[in-house]
């Protein structure tokens, strides 16, 4: 597994590093926002990283400075890094079913003050292509609750070619917690095929389109164009509309 990229590194979680302030605080808001996490049998950390695939540690790689002797400045013969403190947690989980269909689960967070500075999006690729490369899944999601957060989490899936496949409605229970009765909530999903995560990196590499993501935006043009395609077809099957020389669609009795 490639557990690094250029601005971060992935440390598996385990006993001998997960007694951390921030991380129990990234914990405490996962499973506030996140479905998996909320939906832990065991509302630990360290527990729910042992029934993940993958529950890491994202750190943020910090390049030592070039040796400094006198007024000359040694270059060192190699990139060396050391790792800072953690600024955030990714994971990969599948429960039994999921597996057997090579499926997975997966999420992120990053602490408040390294936000908007590209480290979800590296660490996110990193699991991705150990997801898709190495465990060879062929589908991965992202599950959303409707929440504050949702929009910008899934601007970040978005922009790494996840799709947008829907909405149950008040379909998770968030618990009752601090006195506060507990409510149904929206859950949204994206997913993202191997075959998707193939054709993109060919392009990425290609450089094909500028190089530009996705916007949030693309994708919900993109899935309404699709949903209207599919209904259109759905009323040609069933004989509901017709169409005249002049291209415009009418329905049967209208």
């Amino acid at each position: 597994m490639l557990t690094h990229s250029q601005n971060v590194a992935l440390s598996p979680l385990d006993f001998s590093n997960c007694q951390n302030a921030l991380l129990d605080v990234l914990w405490s808001e996962l499973t506030e926002s996140a479905v998996e996490p909320m939906q832990a049998p065991v509302p630990y950390l360290i527990n729910f990283a042992e029934d993940c695939l993958l529950c890491a540690i994202v750190m943020l790689k910090k390049k030592y400075e070039d040796q400094v002797s006198g007024d000359f400045t040694i270059p060192l013969e190699e990139e060396v890094f050391h790792e800072e403190e953690p600024i955030g947690i990714v994971y990969v989980t599948a429960a039994p079913a999921q597996n057997a269909a090579q499926e997975a689960n997966v999420g992120i967070i990053i602490s408040e003050c390294h936000q908007r500075k590209g480290f979800a999006r590296e660490a996110m690729e990193l699991a991705l292509k150990w997801a898709f490369e190495d465990l060879k899944f062929h589908r991965i999601q992202a599950a959303f609750m409707n929440d504050a957060k949702k929009d910008r989490a899934m601007r970040l899936f978005v922009g790494q070619g996840f799709t947008h496949e829907g909405t149950r409605r008040r379909s998770i229970l968030k618990p009752e917690r601090g006195g506060v009765v507990g409510v149904w909530k929206d859950v949204t999903y994206l997913a993202m095929l191997d075959t998707e995560w193939a054709v993109r990196n060919m392009l990425k590499h290609r450089d094909i389109g500028g190089g530009t993501a996705p916007t949030l935006w693309d994708e919900m043009f993109a899935r309404h164009t699709r949903e209207r395609e599919d209904m259109v077809k759905w009323d040609e099957k069933h004989n509901r509309i017709r169409k005249v020389s002049s291209t415009e669609t009418l329905r049967h009795g209208e």
